[in-house]
């Protein structure tokens, strides 16, 4: 096939407009294309949710992430050491309630969502640890958490509240500075963060 030449001769004005038009909603299509398959595979209806707080000596933030997912499971509490679970987050879905300041925990300075919009968490090696007040059972495990390109492992728990379906609820807390997420408390300015970000979660696994 020869290749396409322009034409000294431009297409006429009501031509000329559609084409452009044509052009526009082609561009639009994979630009959509792109933002479809760069985004992480989460959930519009997440299986629960995702809570956190952040504080500093004036005030406390409560957020959450609301677009994540299941994305691997093998669970046998039958067979502990062969289970676990992956959890993908979408870190733009990040709410504290107030749009400037969750603008700016996704900049570069925070979660650097353009570079690094997934954050996976793999929860594994769990251990029976006692029940809680209700009577149900629950377990410690190690949370494997890559944020910003850095996997770093940390000890949490959970609870079991139901076997079928299986829907368990737990926490962790972490330090973010592990990540290199925002800069270190600083004692000297009292709106410092804290470093360590007390994390709650729950969430309901589907059989499959």
């Amino acid at each position: 096939m020869s290749p396409i030449r322009r034409t000294s001769n431009p297409v006429p004005g009501p031509l000329a407009r559609t084409a452009r038009a044509r052009t526009a909603l082609v561009g639009a299509c994979f630009a959509a294309l792109a933002l479809a398959l760069a985004s992480p595979s989460v959930a519009a209806d997440p299986p629960g949710e995702i809570t956190f707080i952040g504080q500093n000596a004036v005030l406390t933030a409560n957020g959450a992430f609301h677009r994540f997912a299941i994305a691997e499971q093998n669970v046998d509490l039958a067979d502990l050491p062969a289970s676990f679970v992956v959890v993908e987050v979408d870190v733009a879905s990040v709410d504290t309630g107030i749009e400037q300041r969750d603008e700016h925990l996704r900049t570069a300075d925070f979660f650097d969502v353009e570079r690094f919009p997934t954050a996976t968490v793999r929860v594994h090696s769990a251990r029976p640890n006692g029940a809680d007040a209700g009577g149900h059972p629950r377990y410690a495990a190690t949370f494997d958490l890559t944020l910003l390109g850095t996997t770093k492992s940390v000890d949490g728990a959970f609870t079991v509240l139901s076997e079928s379906p299986l829907t368990v609820e737990g926490e962790l807390t972490v330090d973010r500075t592990q990540w290199g997420i925002g800069e270190p408390k600083s004692w000297y300015n009292p709106l410092s963060l804290e470093n360590e970000i007390p994390i709650h979660f729950r969430a309901t696994l589907e059989p499959r």
